[in-house]
């Protein structure tokens, strides 16, 4: 059974139900979603054929620098940025999740496996969303520790990973690079999974209600909208995350519910958390198209799973691309 039949079995109701019954978080009830749709259908890019003498990456479906590159393990580095944050590597990443958390801030997951980046930062604390999105891709995880409970889910995953207080050679005040995770991660680690079914040449976006789209925009209560814009002569889409601006090839925004934790160790606090497991709303925007449909997480060691309003999985554009974590209260709209 190849990749897609695999993703597509996964989308059974049937296999979804009983994967489900064994999480051990509850499936979180989809949300309303607010999307404003284009007009007509244009046609997608052309995705060129993978270079033959290259591997293609797992990550982004392109070919990648070369075979030693393709069989390394994948690294990632949770990284808190706010408004004011200029942030470091980001255009390097594979594949970056983003979540809304507190005071206006973004946590970011950033993964790394084809490129590397010689400065990645600032590096911000292990949270759980970075547990449940990085589970299915096994990469060696460089985080500035974290509260107590947190500390124990990581451990308790079958990440690995380490922090300026097992390591300091590894980090350079708030920051670290590829060559120093990989230099501290341990033998043996594997190649990443493909989380993302992407285009092969002449596979659109959806099946079915692709229309086009130059403008994408999430807009939080309390929070000044993140909006991502396509850039036609590039081939890809634009936005801007605290000082810095960065590109994706594709831009996928997964509605779901958001929890507050009460954290107690080492210091009370209270933050928003992204229920990443169960399903809902998807938009995705990938050359100059846009789709929805619905996603679908059923636990910690499943792949979310990426469906059009038919059922027929989405195939994003081959490149990098970044994940955003929209609660249901956000409004998405594309135009």
């Amino acid at each position: 059974m190849n990749r897609r039949q695999m993703l597509r079995a996964a989308l059974a109701p049937a296999v979804v139900l009983g994967v489900g019954t064994g999480c051990s978080e509850p499936e979180p009830k989809p949300g309303k979603i607010q999307v404003a749709d284009p007009g007509d259908v244009t046609a997608s890019p052309s995705s060129a054929a993978p270079t033959q003498n290259l591997p293609t990456g797992p990550l982004t479906g392109a070919p990648i620098g070369t075979p030693a590159a393709a069989t390394r393990q994948a690294v990632a580095v949770p990284l808190r940025v706010s408004p004011a944050t200029t942030p470091a590597g980001l255009d390097a990443a594979d594949l970056v999740y983003a979540e809304f958390a507190e005071s206006d801030t973004l946590h970011l997951t950033a993964v790394f496996h084809s490129k590397d980046a010689a400065k990645i930062g600032p590096v911000t604390e292990i949270r759980p969303v970075d547990i449940r999105s990085l589970a299915v891709l096994r990469p060696f995880v460089g985080y500035a520790g974290g509260p107590t409970g947190f500390l124990s889910q990581f451990e308790n995953s079958d990440l690995d990973g380490v922090t300026p207080d097992d390591d300091g050679k590894v980090f350079s005040g708030d920051y670290t690079s590829t060559a120093a995770l990989l230099k501290a991660a341990p033998k043996g680690g594997q190649p990443p999974s493909p989380p993302i079914d992407h285009a092969a040449e002449g596979d659109a976006l959806a099946a079915r209600d692709l229309v086009p789209a130059t403008e994408l925009s999430v807009t939080v209560a309390g929070g000044p909208p993140m909006v991502w814009r396509y850039d036609q002569a590039k081939s890809l889409w634009a936005g801007k995350v605290g000082k810095v601006t960065v590109t994706a090839a594709s831009v996928i925004v997964l509605t779901m519910e958001y929890r507050t934790l009460d954290v107690r160790k080492p210091s009370p606090r209270s933050l928003p958390s992204a229920n990443v497991f169960g399903e809902g709303a998807v938009v995705a925007v990938s050359g100059p198209n846009s789709a929805k449909g619905r996603w679908r997480k059923p636990g910690l060691g499943m792949v979310c799973t990426l469906a059009d309003t038919g059922g027929d999985l989405l195939h994003p554009q081959p490149g990098n691309a970044w994940v955003i974590y929209a609660p249901t209260t956000a409004k998405v709209s594309v135009k």
